[in-house]
């Protein structure tokens, strides 16, 4: 139910329906992905993230720029407009989760959050997969990510892995 209300959330704050949230969120999150990275992050086809990214190129939220390392690749990256609405959609989900948990006293919160972190880590399969998972995190309020932290523990290093 609360998924439901996020995706209903900052969807309404996205230019269009349907994964432009998560890829604005994840672009703050990770500047210079590849349109195949971030296929995977917000689950469309290679096709179907091109169209997306042509549309939010349009919009004059995201734009490309030569890859460092890989000449055939294009590395995505907000503009400052694209920015501000990424920051609109985190907004939005915030207000959402704030709401969806108010029930919940600090004691309660601390144990939902300790099993939610088991739960994250036993689920990821891979870096690929972490980008899926944290499509729609706040990086700024995650400051001891979960995943971050079992990606290290397996020896993949998010922060400092091309992604073209």
């Amino acid at each position: 139910m609360i998924s439901d209300d996020i995706v209903r959330a900052t969807s309404s704050r996205a230019p269009e329906a349907g994964p432009a949230a998560s890829a604005l969120a994840l672009l703050a999150h990770k500047p210079g992905l590849s349109i195949a990275m971030l296929a995977v992050g917000v689950g469309l086809s290679h096709a179907g993230t091109v169209r997306l990214v042509d549309r939010l190129a349009t919009e004059g939220l995201i734009e490309r720029r030569e890859h460092s390392t890989d000449g055939r690749t294009r590395s995505l990256y907000l503009t400052p407009t694209g920015k501000v609405a990424s920051d609109e959609v985190l907004a939005s989900r915030d207000q959402v989760l704030a709401e969806g948990l108010s029930i919940l006293n600090p004691g309660e919160l601390k144990i939902l959050c300790d099993i939610a972190e088991r739960v994250l880590r036993n689920r990821l399969e891979d870096l690929e997969h972490s980008y899926r998972i944290c499509r729609l995190c706040c990086y700024e309020g995650c400051t001891n990510c979960p995943i971050d932290d079992e990606l290290l523990k397996r020896g993949v290093d998010r922060e400092n892995t091309d992604v073209g």
